[in-house]
């Protein structure tokens, strides 16, 4: 990539990266493409499990994935029909993903962590035919799926990753043997840009999570930038496949060689300090929090950080002074950090992985085209500020079962309103400055302010509210914190209200940030309560007793 770098059209304002061609045929479809390379190296590691010890070969993955091809194929499932998967990591989970992916059945990949209420607004969406789940979230799943089933229709069943319980229904049966499996060919699905590979999860300023769709052409070009290499590089972050990151990482290998380290836990110091001692892990990705949290353990300065080469970060903002100490501990052995943008929608879009450039993001990414437009979506040049709008070679696929989101989400050329303030410098490196929607990422996760507010709402007591993302410069993340106006002689208490809100709510949700009281909030002329002013408000407050 020593080359690649951003191209600026003057006459039409617009951005562009390197124009980069697949090394694969772009009509084919997934499985096609994962069956041929999974052939040609039989023995070479496709799949590394920390937890187990376990590693798949590509000869492995491959009878593992045309098993569940058959069988669910056998079971009934058809081409177009959604399979929700609610699982974190596991040794069969990407096999399974991936033979879905080559029957021509689109997946939603969910939060492992979800609760009720987030599962049920995606199963109510995406109305799947099959569901799967783990052990520890079975029953979340399954009463969620409860409720997004209309009363009198059938419930579709539930499997079970890692289960041992006799009363539920196994993952694994769809492992069984067919004799069949050496004349297994992947089938063509059609056009790859209208075929439906996935349905990622994103949030947007309704708070309700939405499907993106996310067409085979889109995934394989997840996939365009990476080269294979001939000695396999170990590859590791802790994205379930409910992340781009995460259904990026299980794509990639095909096309760079690498062997996919996986976990089945949550982000935890320990376990990242053994993928890079124990298993050398290359190339890493974490979001900023956790990044911050690693660099806060007392091993970071005597571990054996010599593996890395790049620790990629990214989903929220990420400080310098951050990647000025990951940098210091990884340079003495040729490491070093690496900032990353993009979207569900439109993939990756910048990256500094040729040279950091203090404040930047980076240069665009392959293919990926930018413009930067003011308020009335007038295009601005070169350094001026204003909403981000992206597009890829692939065009986005929408919002699955809501076209008016679809149709809100791009202008009339096709580019994605990201809602992010930002522009781009001489040199074609991109900054962020700030974020337009109001939608803010704790952990990585998002976190919509309308969700929080009306669950407040709802509560004895509360006249107005404004849930806003603070800085927790700890641990280098957003934190929800909610600032309330009471109705007279109401006697509420911050306490109680943690305690209602953090009651109800998905963990990533809970108001970390804090619960405080004022007589009024900041509002424009037109009614609008005005965030920033509120964020404000709460830095000034921040040591007042009423805070919990």
């Amino acid at each position: 990539m020593a080359n690649y770098r951003t191209v600026y059209d003057e006459t039409t304002r617009t951005w562009h990266g390197p124009t980069v061609k697949h090394l694969f045929n772009p009509e084919a479809s997934m499985g096609q493409i994962m069956l041929e390379v999974l052939s040609r190296s039989p023995d070479r590691v496709m799949q590394q499990d920390m937890d187990t010890g376990r590693s798949l070969t590509y000869a492995e993955f491959r009878t593992r994935l045309i098993r569940f091809a058959q069988n669910l194929t056998a079971a009934g499932l058809r081409p177009g029909e959604v399979v929700v998967l609610a699982n974190a990591n596991s040794e069969n989970l990407a096999p399974l993903a991936c033979a879905l992916l080559t029957i021509g059945v689109p997946f939603n990949p969910l939060a492992p962590a979800f609760n009720e209420d987030d599962m049920e607004n995606m199963l109510r969406t995406t109305k799947p035919k099959l569901v799967f789940a783990d052990a520890d979230n079975y029953e979340v799943v399954r009463k969620a799926l409860e409720r997004a089933v209309p009363r009198g229709d059938t419930l579709p069943p539930i499997y079970v990753f890692e289960c041992t319980r006799d009363d539920v229904k196994h993952a694994e049966d769809f492992m069984k043997e067919t004799g069949s499996e050496e004349t297994f060919v992947a089938p063509y699905l059609g056009d790859s840009k209208k075929t439906l590979a996935a349905i990622l999860c994103s949030s947007g300023t309704s708070g309700a999570h939405k499907g993106v769709q996310v067409t085979h052409a889109a995934c394989m070009h997840m996939t365009i930038w990476t080269r294979f290499n001939a000695t396999p590089e170990v590859h590791f972050n802790f994205s379930a496949l409910y992340w781009t990151t995460g259904f990026g990482s299980m794509l990639t290998p095909f096309c760079s060689g690498a062997v996919r380290l996986i976990t089945r836990k949550p982000f935890n110091e320990e376990q990242f300090l053994e993928a890079v001692e124990k298993y050398h892990a290359k190339g890493i990705f974490l979001p900023t929090a956790y990044a911050n949290a690693m660099m806060a353990h007392p091993r970071m300065k005597t571990a054996d950080l010599s593996s890395i080469k790049f620790l990629a970060l990214g989903g929220s903002h990420v400080p310098e002074e951050l990647r000025d100490r990951i940098d210091a501990l990884l340079a003495p052995t040729g490491g070093r950090s690496v900032n990353a943008y993009g979207s569900s929608e439109n993939g990756s879009c910048a990256m500094d992985i040729i040279r950091r450039k203090p404040g930047a993001i980076g240069p665009l990414m392959p293919n990926a085209m930018v413009r930067i437009v003011d308020d009335d979506g007038n295009r601005l040049g070169v350094g001026e500020q204003g909403e981000l709008l992206t597009k890829a070679i692939v065009d986005f696929g929408g919002y699955y079962g809501n076209e008016e989101a679809s149709r809100s989400a791009i202008d009339s050329d096709g580019f994605f309103r990201t809602g992010d303030i930002g522009y781009i410098d001489e040199e074609g490196f991109l900054y962020l400055i700030d974020r337009k929607k109001d939608i803010f990422k704790y952990r990585n996760y998002h976190v919509s302010p309308s969700d929080l507010e009306a669950i407040i709402m709802r509560i004895d007591g509360v006249q107005e509210v404004c849930v806003a993302g603070i800085l927790d410069t700890k641990d280098a993340t957003d934190v929800p914190a909610a600032v309330i106006v009471k109705r007279p002689d109401s006697r509420l208490d911050a306490s109680q209200v943690r305690s209602i809100v953090d009651g109800q709510v998905s963990d990533f949700k809970r108001l970390r940030g804090g619960v405080y009281f004022v007589a009024e909030l900041p509002k424009t002329q037109t009614g609008k309560v005005i965030r920033r002013k509120v964020i404000e408000m709460i830095t000034r407050m921040n040591q007042l007793p009423d805070k919990c």
